[in-house]
C-alpha cells in the first residue's frame, strides 16, 4: 500500500479498494506499506477490515508507516519492520475556517477522532496509557526497535534494498501527510477551493456530515 490514504481522486489507498482486492481471499495475506498517511477515517476502516478478515494478515513496513498508514498496520495479525524503517503516530489534525461555533464543532470532532485513534493503537500498545498519549502528543517517529518495544511491531528483519510487493500494493509518489479529518461547512468549502487553486494539500481533504 503505497501512496496517500484516502478516497479517490485525492487518495491512493482506500477502504473500498482494499475490500475489493481482499474480499474472498482465503490464503495468508501479506501487505506492504510505504505511506505517510492521510485520511483518519479511511485508515480506521482499513484497520478494522483487516482485523476482521478470516485470513492471517501480515503487514510489512517497506519504508514508513506514518499517521493513518500506521493505523492500517494495527489491523494486521503480525507487523514486520526491517531495521531501517520507521513508524510515526500522532493526533488528528484538520484545516479550520469559520465562526466560533464551527471551530468549536471541529475541535470536538478532532477530540472524538483522537479517542478512536487511541482505541486503534491501544489494542497493541503494551505500555501505560499516559505513555501512549505522550507518543501521540509528541508526533513520535519510531525506529523498528522502538516500535517493537511499544508493541507496534512483532518482528524486526534485516534492512531491505528494494521492496518486494504483493498484488495488493498500490504504488504512487508520496508526500508527508497528517491524519486529516474535516467537516462539511462553508468554511471548509472555501478552504478546499483555495487549496485546489494553489495545488496545496488538496489530496488530503474530505468531508463528512456530523
Amino acid at each position: 500500500m503505497y501512496g496517500n490514504v484516502g478516497k479517490a481522486p485525492f487518495g491512493d489507498i482506500s477502504s473500498q479498494g482494499v475490500r475489493e482486492m481482499l474480499d474472498g481471499v482465503t490464503n495468508d495475506i501479506e501487505i506492504h506499506i510505504n505511506s505517510n498517511g492521510g485520511d483518519a477515517f479511511e485508515g480506521i476502516a482499513i484497520c478494522n477490515y483487516l482485523k476482521n478478515h478470516p485470513s492471517n494478515v501480515t503487514a510489512v513496513i517497506d519504508g514508513i508507516a506514518a499517521s493513518a498508514a500506521s493505523l492500517i498496520a494495527m489491523g494486521a495479525n503480525k507487523i514486520e519492520m526491517p531495521s531501517n524503517t520507521t513508524m510515526m503516530v500522532h493526533r488528528a489534525s484538520t484545516y479550520a475556517f469559520g465562526n466560533a461555533d464551527s471551530l468549536e464543532k471541529q475541535a470536538k470532532m478532532l477530540r472524538d477522532v483522537d479517542e478512536a485513534l487511541i482505541q486503534s493503537y491501544n489494542s497493541r500498545f503494551n505500555g501505560e496509557f499516559f505513555q501512549l498519549e505522550t507518543l501521540l502528543d509528541n508526533e513520535t517517529y519510531m525506529t523498528a526497535e522502538k516500535a517493537k518495544s511499544f508493541g507496534f511491531c512483532d518482528v524486526i528483519t534485516d534492512s531491505i534494498q528494494s521492496s518486494v510487493v504483493s498484488e495488493s500494493v498500490i504504488t504512487n509518489e508520496i508526500d508527508e501527510q497528517p491524519i486529516v479529518a474535516s467537516i462539511e461547512n462553508e468554511g471548509d468549502k472555501r478552504i478546499q477551493n483555495a487549496e485546489r487553486s494553489a495545488n496545496f494539500m488538496a489530496s488530503l481533504l474530505k468531508s463528512i456530515k456530523l
